[in-house]
């Protein structure tokens, strides 16, 4: 008797006896430890160099981004109730880099606290992705852990976000991040609704489905998903009873003034969307386009083979859990196929989806082996992908805070003209990051000597270099920062070319430093215009903006309000 105790003493010491003790006593708290380890991961791979203010991505969006932020956070310190549409035009005739209705403006909102905080900066603007990137792995393993149990949701909501291609989106300021987390929101606020049936569950998921819809407008592929969980669960009293249609009537009025913003002020956009929209569905290679994003871009290649694995498995075992993230998939895939959106972070939106079924894999078999098997397999791909993620350094520019921070400290309000060919915002935002009163004005040659389109210029606006000078003159513009390179158009180029001459000093030549490897080196060059004066009386400021399909003129006096010129 003694020896059969010893053994049993032995047995109960054994590792895998320890683990399982272990586990069956912190059952109670293991949500809470999930939790706490996922933020942990998440707050690591999302804030690697968070406070380097070169931390920047010249795509050409986010440097629009971090700037809605810093209107909308000027917009209600100043508080202009008696005009804002006057303000908002005033407001980017100092700062011509908003992209108010071309962009969903719900992110530029979400920095304002931020930015009052912590100051206007990309680090501030970082700071609301990295929020709202906890956000999303929080309650994304919240609904996993509703519908499945708390260890797939724990796997799942890793490999979700150690995912790479996340990851690297949760380090620069766009609204891919932003608006998932609103989505993956909605999704759990929808099953909470679907099983309580109370109108206070149906109003907060009406009221996130809007908020995601406002921080991307793709987001209305969940309305019809939504719509066909219903019908697949055969519960149609939701489909037509008080709560939703209270919730169509609340999308209705809150996504009629928001269309009618974008159909102001993004008509170009709308344009290409419509006469786009039928080559999408027809060309086969857009058809396959964004399936094939998922392997060369969304997932990793283990996840990738996993999530088929796993997907034609809960299809023949008819798994109703896994129908909604069926429906997502299929949905948002149609959705994205349908509209000729091509680059690969359109289609990001379902990698959570992806990311759930291989950790369902778990479960499969009820053999103790297999859990403990699948689940060592499951970590060892969370922890490989997040080597490689890591690993990957956030995409960087340099020079462009630095001429902004030497302009500013040169000068004392005058006008500065920032002529550009890669840089669509990011030196307008460090000067008013360095111009807390905002005393200067910003203007860009891309929209007062010749008119952009995007990344292109559509029109050249001066064809001689007096009219050069009738522009610097008019406007009162002390210096000229421009990207040193080669222009594509003409009336550019000749204000390049200008500057080499004895009317302008060469005061200060930055390099530029990028690990984007489109980007080749160049230089800004900061000059001073010698015989720069006042800016004439009664003049005004003239911008064609394509892109809303209209013009913006301003009355340049009405800007100097700041500014103490001398008699």
């Amino acid at each position: 008797m003694a020896m059969g105790m010893q053994n049993q003493q032995l047995v109960e010491k054994t590792p895998t006896s320890f683990i399982r003790q272990w586990f069956i006593s912190t059952k109670k708290y293991r949500p809470i430890i999930y939790t706490i380890f996922l933020c942990v991961v998440i707050l690591i791979l999302t804030t690697k160099n968070i406070t380097k203010e070169d931390t920047i991505y010249l795509q050409g969006d986010m440097s629009r981004y971090v700037m809605n932020g810093v209107y909308f956070h000027d917009l209600v310190k100043d508080f202009p109730i008696n005009n804002i549409i006057d303000y908002t035009y005033k407001y980017f005739a100092r700062y011509p880099a908003l992209s108010l209705g071309h962009h969903p403006f719900l992110l530029g909102i979400a920095e304002i606290p931020f930015y009052s905080i912590f100051g206007i900066s990309i680090f501030s603007a970082r700071l609301t992705i990295v929020f709202f990137m906890l956000i999303a792995g929080i309650v994304w393993f919240m609904l996993i852990k509703h519908i499945y149990d708390d260890t797939i949701a724990f796997i799942s909501s890793l490999l979700f976000v150690t995912t790479p291609y996340i990851v690297k989106f949760s380090r620069i300021v766009m609204s891919e991040i932003f608006s998932l987390s609103f989505i993956i929101l909605t999704i759990y606020l929808f099953f909470k609704y679907y099983k309580s049936n109370k109108s206070r569950d149906a109003f907060t998921f009406s009221v996130s489905l809007i908020m995601s819809i406002c921080a991307r407008y793709t987001s209305v592929f969940m309305i019809p998903v939504f719509l066909c969980y219903l019908i697949f669960q055969k519960n149609f009293k939701k489909l037509i009873n008080r709560n939703m249609i209270i919730l169509y009537i609340l999308i209705a009025v809150i996504l009629f003034p928001i269309a009618l913003v974008v159909l102001k002020f993004s008509q170009t956009n709308v344009q290409w969307v419509i006469h786009n929209n039928i080559s999408s569905i027809t060309e086969f290679s857009k058809i396959t386009r964004h399936l094939k994003s998922l392997w060369s871009y969304h997932l990793t290649l283990p996840v990738f083979l996993m999530s088929l694995c796993a997907i034609t498995v809960s299809i023949y075992k008819r798994d109703k859990r896994a129908v909604f993230f069926l429906l997502w998939i299929a949905g948002f895939y149609i959705q994205i196929t349908c509209t000729p959106a091509q680059d690969y972070r359109y289609s990001m939106y379902w990698i959570p989806a992806f990311c759930l079924f291989p950790a369902v894999i778990i479960e499969f078999s009820s053999v103790r082996l297999w859990r403990i098997l699948t689940s060592i397999v499951l970590i060892a791909i969370v922890s490989y992908q997040f080597v490689v993620s890591y690993q990957l350094d956030p995409e960087y520019t340099d020079g462009y805070e630095q001429a902004a921070k030497y302009v500013v400290e040169q000068s004392n309000g005058e006008t500065i003209l920032f002529s550009s060919d890669v840089d669509t915002g990011f030196f307008i935002f460090f000067v008013r990051k360095y111009d807390p009163n905002k005393n200067f004005i910003v203007l860009r040659a891309d929209k007062i000597l010749s008119t952009s389109l995007l990344n292109r210029i559509i029109e050249d606006r001066i064809t001689s270099r007096e009219q050069v000078y009738d522009i610097l003159d008019d406007f009162g513009v002390k210096h000229i920062v421009i990207e040193d390179k080669t222009y594509a158009s003409y009336a550019l180029e000749i204000l390049r070319e200008e500057l080499k001459s004895e009317n302008f000093l060469l005061l200060k030549n930055i390099d530029i430093h990028s690990n984007n490897k489109s980007i080749s080196n160049y230089n800004l060059s900061i000059y001073e215009y010698r015989e720069h004066k006042n800016p004439k009386k009664g003049k005004e400021l003239h911008m064609n903006i394509p892109l809303m399909g209209g013009e913006i003129k301003i009355k340049f006096d009405d800007l100097l309000v700041n500014r103490d010129l001398p008699k």
